[in-house]
């Protein structure tokens, strides 16, 4: 008990000290380990001023934050907004309600969609199943054992998930390989065709009519 008496005072003592080495603003910023985030938080638990000199360093991380925001614009909201309601559809998983693919896209959540409509085993050589067909949307499922050919669209905008296997995309003469959960874009007015790497490829393929 007299040790720990003695402890107490010590660091009592020594409360200016240790506000004066820059301990506080580094745990306010984060940039500790979780050993010496504990340290501080233990020391604040004994010495009120630590205490206080963390909640107004914070206070003053707050106000630069709130000074220095950047408004992204309602085009930003909206499309932040839009993906997170995308999300939420994917992990819906229903048929009647497809969300759009794109780079952030769970491929988990789009084989639980699609994975009641598909047999135990592909038999074929490719499998093509149209997932939805409306206001200039499709997606298709394809499950393929065989390369897809060459293709080029004008008019289209064309992007797939790959939710098994892996295939290299050749877009005019970029190879690009695709693992499964890789998403890629398929930059219009190219010609571009699918190699199949790791058989069978299962993908969602998704093209959109640009006006």
């Amino acid at each position: 008990m007299k040790i720990l008496i003695k402890l107490i005072l010590n660091w009592q003592m020594d409360s200016k000290t240790y506000i004066a080495s820059g301990v506080i603003e580094d745990y306010c910023l984060g940039i500790l380990n979780d050993k010496e985030n504990k340290d501080v938080e233990q020391y604040a638990q004994l010495h009120p001023d630590v205490k206080q000199e963390i909640d107004v360093y914070m206070q003053v991380l707050e106000q630069y934050a709130m000074d220095n925001a950047i408004d992204p614009g309602e085009e930003m909201r909206t499309k932040t907004f839009m993906l997170i309601e995308n999300l939420a559809l994917e992990q819906e998983a229903d048929l009647q309600h497809l969300p759009l693919l794109n780079k952030y896209s769970d491929p988990d959540n789009w084989l639980k969609i699609v994975e009641s409509l598909l047999p135990g085993e592909l038999t074929e050589d490719m499998l093509v199943k149209e997932l939805r067909n409306e206001h200039g949307i499709s997606q298709t499922i394809i499950w393929t054992k065989i390369d897809y050919p060459d293709e080029v669209h004008e008019k289209v905008e064309e992007c797939f998930i790959i939710l098994k296997g892996k295939c290299r995309c050749n877009i005019e003469g970029e190879e690009i390989e695709v693992d499964a959960g890789g998403f890629l874009q398929i930059p219009m007015f190219k010609h571009h065709d699918v190699k199949v790497l790791e058989s069978p490829v299962l993908a969602i393929v998704q093209r959109i009519k640009v006006a």
